[in-house]
Parts: C-alpha cells; sequence; structure tokens
C-alpha cells in the first residue's frame, strides 16, 4: 500500500468537519462564514482525486470506483434502511427526514441525488442526503480517468483534456438549472473541472508553493467570493460559476497551506491525520444522523439558552460524536471496515507471492 500524504488527510479532515458545521448552521447558513465552507469543502476533495490521479485501465478504475465508493454509498442506504425499519424504538430522537416508505427510501437510493430532484417530469423521489458525494466521485472518476486514457497520445493533450472536461462541465451545469440527473451526474459533470485541476497542481507541483504573498492572496480571494456568493455543488447552485471556480481553489490552497503547517505539529497530525483516513466513515455515518436524528432540532429548541451560537455550537458538537465513534469502531470490526475501507481492508488479501511479482 502506498504512503499516505499526511497533509492531504489533514485537510480532508478539515473539509469533512466543516461538512458538519455546514450542515449545522441553520439559518446562518447563507452568512459569509457559511459561504466560506460550501465554497470550498466539496471541491477540495474532487481537486484532491485529481491530485493524485494515476492513469488506469478502464476495468481497474470501474472496480475501484465500485469497492471503494460506491460499496461505501449501498452500505449506507442499506444502513438507512435498518434505521427506517426500527425507527418506532426510539420515536422521540428519530422524527425528522423520514422517507414515507421503504420503497422511498429504495428509490432515493437508487436515483442518487442529494437534494430534491429537479426534474421536467413530476417526481416523488426524495434525496439521498450526503452520501451524494461519493456517487458523484465515483462517476467523475470513471469518466476522467476514460478521458485521460483516451487523449494519452494526443500532441496537444492538455488543450484538449481542458476542451472535454470544460465541455461537460458545462454541459453538467446547463441540465441542471432544469434537471438534477440520476447518480448526480450534473456535480460528476462539473466535478471534472476540479480534477483536472488538482491533476496540472500536482504535474506543476503548485500545492507545495510556500509564499506567503500567494497564501495571503488566496484567502482574500476566497473571502471575496464568498462575501459575493456561495457554491452549493449538490445541486450546482450559484449564481456563477467561473467565480465559484476561483473561490474553491483559492479556498483549498488556503485549507493546503493550514494543513501542511499543522502537519509538522505531532499530535494534532495524529489526530487530524485518523480523521482524514477515515473521512468516508465520518460522511456516511453523518449522512445518516443528518436524515433521520430529531436531535439537533430538539438542542434548537430547547430553553437552557436564548443564544443561537450556543445552541448551534451543540449541536455541531452532537453531530460529531456518531460519526467520529464509527469512525474509531469500524475499522477494528472486520467485514464491516471492509465495506468502508476496501482499499485498506479488502475482503481478499492479496497473496504474499502475487504482492511480490506486482
Amino acid at each position: 500500500m502506498k504512503k499516505r500524504i499526511v497533509w492531504i488527510d489533514i485537510a480532508r479532515a478539515i473539509a469533512m468537519l466543516c461538512v458538519i458545521i455546514g450542515h449545522s448552521l441553520y439559518q446562518y447558513t447563507d452568512s459569509t462564514f457559511g459561504h466560506l465552507i460550501y465554497n470550498f469543502h466539496m471541491p477540495l476533495f474532487f481537486i484532491f482525486s485529481g491530485y493524485l490521479y494515476h492513469m488506469k485501465s478502464l476495468d481497474k478504475e470501474v472496480r475501484g470506483a465500485w469497492l471503494n465508493l460506491l460499496l461505501p454509498y449501498y452500505t449506507t442506504a442499506g444502513l438507512m434502511g435498518l434505521v427506517f425499519l426500527y425507527r418506532q424504538f426510539f420515536p422521540q430522537f428519530l422524527a425528522v427526514g423520514f422517507p414515507p416508505s421503504t420503497t422511498a427510501l429504495l428509490n432515493m437510493a437508487l436515483y442518487g441525488v442529494g437534494v430534491a430532484p429537479r426534474t421536467p417530469f413530476p417526481t416523488t423521489v426524495l434525496a439521498i442526503g450526503a452520501i451524494w458525494f461519493l456517487m458523484a466521485m465515483a462517476i467523475a472518476s470513471i469518466i476522467f480517468n476514460f478521458v485521460m486514457v483516451k487523449t494519452a497520445e494526443t500532441p496537444t493533450q492538455n488543450i484538449s483534456r481542458l476542451l472535454i472536461f470544460g465541455t461537460l462541465a458545462v454541459l453538467g451545469r446547463l441540465i441542471s438549472t432544469y434537471w438534477l440527473l440520476p447518480l448526480s451526474m450534473n456535480a460528476a459533470l462539473f466535478a471534472l473541472i476540479f480534477m483536472y485541476i488538482g491533476y496540472l497542481a500536482k504535474d506543476g507541483k503548485l500545492l507545495e508553493l510556500k509564499s506567503g504573498k500567494l497564501l495571503v492572496a488566496a484567502l482574500l480571494i476566497w473571502l471575496a467570493v464568498s462575501m459575493q456568493q456561495t457554491f452549493y455543488m449538490v445541486s450546482l447552485e450559484t449564481p456563477d460559476s467561473l467565480i465559484a471556480i476561483v473561490g474553491a481553489v483559492a479556498g483549498t490552497f488556503a485549507v493546503v497551506k493550514l494543513a501542511q503547517g499543522l502537519a509538522h505539529l505531532k499530535l494534532t497530525s495524529r489526530a487530524m491525520g485518523f480523521l482524514g483516513k477515515n473521512s468516508i466513515i465520518i460522511l456516511c455515518f453523518h449522512s445518516i444522523d443528518i436524515m433521520f436524528s430529531n436531535v439537533p432540532n430538539l438542542i434548537m429548541n430547547a430553553t437552557f439558552t436564548t443564544n443561537d451560537y450556543l445552541k448551534i455550537t451543540v449541536v455541531v458538537l452532537y453531530r460529531m460524536i456518531i460519526p467520529l465513534t464509527a469512525a474509531m469502531l469500524i475499522p477494528h470490526i472486520p467485514g464491516l471496515r471492509s465495506l468502508f475501507l476496501n482499499r485498506s481492508y479488502p475482503f481478499k488479501k492479496r497473496s504474499v507471492k502475487n504482492h511480490a511479482k506486482a
């Protein structure tokens, strides 16, 4: 197994914690702080995917997408089904976000979008929640690898790839205005631009640049964009897509610099690195929590304080309990860990003889 890059795991941890915070802001979601979060946290994962990209055969890419992304997606959907079936045992704490039936839950999982679908025809399909990202990443990874392979021998491959990815991103954005396609295809198509940016950043070693002026510029751009608009990648809602891309890249660069600084702190590095390594588990169990748990609403309606900032802080702390507990436990449970972390814990280990040949 290849050695993990610590600062990438730390940056992933920061982004995943921001996902939890972003889903807990209530009336402050549309604030500048909320915009700062939404303008970078999902694009960062796609930029890193491009940064870490290595060309593969089509069948190997599809197999990797299935084992490392779609398997956790469908496992989480199955766990949602179990929570739905046993919801009557916790009526006070599990009263929000229930689909009306198991059929509705199945339709949600099969359609695979993170918000209520916009369609040119009547539909009752509901949103599957935060795990839309796994579906979008799987689709984007397959398309990205296909294009990279097919353009590998092209004399002007950088221009060709930019034109292809740009066209697909524009197509995904335009279609999203009236139809959120199944399998989070709109977000997957738009994500190709972020993946290619990450690929070019790796090629040019841009994320390793040590420049105080560049960091300040990135911070200012990220803040300026966040004061003007936000970017909901799940539905591609944003006033200006080009500005959204600029803000996402600037925010990612700033977070990367923070992560690279934290990588030198032993305790922080270990804790945040652990969270980044298990970010898929955190995302999956956070998705289950936000779909079914009524605890955040109980907290927000409680009378222990009238300070909304304090209540939101308590909600954030609560929402970290379930996914962080899962992240600590699941890597130690054989079988279950292979469903979420198949890259680290494959169902069938390679033999020593085959490993030596590899």
